[in-house]
């Protein structure tokens, strides 16, 4: 008697598992059908480079990027790279590509250090010309107008004086 009851239970538990990882096959089909990543499907084409830029903040050429809130521009990245020192302390290094219709020749981002953002456009004869409408904080992130995702950032390492940029 006692042989058929531990049958029944180890047969009760065969089903059960079977179950349960049938159930949790389930649960791992839905979780990574539905991680096709929309998010990325309409983010522009900007082509990745290699970006490698050190800068030492002793030299007078960058002495002042210790402040809070400056910036700097560099060559690399598909359009140049901004370097940042955010008001948040962190250094950003930023693709100024704007995310918006990036193969236009207008669609370069520059700084516009009265409303302390960074904007899509560019500066003619002392002229502001909009290309796009698109507004970015100084740590690349959206803030307004048509694109729709951030600006491309670089990894920042700071050790000391020197600030290196990679990506």
């Amino acid at each position: 008697m006692l042989d058929i009851m531990v049958g029944k239970v180890e047969r009760g538990f065969t089903t059960m598992n079977k179950l349960l990882g049938a159930f949790l096959m389930f649960l791992m089909v839905v979780t990574f059908s539905s991680c096709n990543d929309d998010q990325n499907q309409n983010r522009p084409f900007i082509p990745s480079v290699p970006v490698n830029i050190t800068v030492n903040t002793d030299l007078p050429l960058h002495f002042h990027l210790k402040n809070l809130g400056s910036f700097a521009y560099f060559e690399g990245g598909n359009r140049g790279v901004f370097l940042v020192h955010n008001f948040d302390d962190q250094f950003y290094a930023l693709e100024r590509t704007c995310a918006f219709e990036p193969d236009r020749a207008c669609s370069r981002v520059e700084v516009d250090s009265l409303n302390f953002q960074l904007r899509c456009g560019e500066l003619v004869d002392g002229v502001w010309e909009e290309c796009c409408a698109s507004k970015y904080s100084f740590d690349g992130n959206l803030q307004e107008g048509p694109a729709q995702f951030p600006l491309r950032r670089y990894a920042v390492q700071f050790n000391g004086s020197l600030i290196t940029v990679r990506n």
